[in-house]
């Protein structure tokens, strides 16, 4: 086999050193081309990795939003409910023994 025709075995990274990639490529302010030399992943690799990492996080906060309108709901019902019982429980008292 020729140097041209020889397979290549695909690499794995693992995900700790893909988060560390994108955290450096993100905040070191280098070039994404010295980056992707120092680390020996194309500047490609690390574009992808940042999308894919930035969709996650994105899914993240979704998530998040949507538990948190749910909380939201769910507690307005709950003062809706005490100012009602408040009212009801003012109305029972007699004028002259209000505390």
């Amino acid at each position: 086999m020729t140097d041209s025709k020889k397979k290549r075995t695909r690499r794995r990274f693992s995900e700790q050193f893909k988060r560390e990639a994108v955290a450096l490529f993100q905040s070191s302010g280098i070039s994404t081309e010295q980056v992707s030399a120092e680390l020996g992943v194309s500047s490609t690799i690390l574009y992808r990795w940042a999308r894919e990492f930035s969709n996650e996080q994105a899914q993240d906060v979704r998530s998040s939003n949507e538990d948190l309108a749910s909380e939201n709901r769910r507690l307005r019902r709950e003062v809706e409910f005490l100012k009602k019982a408040s009212r009801y429980f003012a109305s029972q008292q007699p004028n002259g023994m209000r505390s």
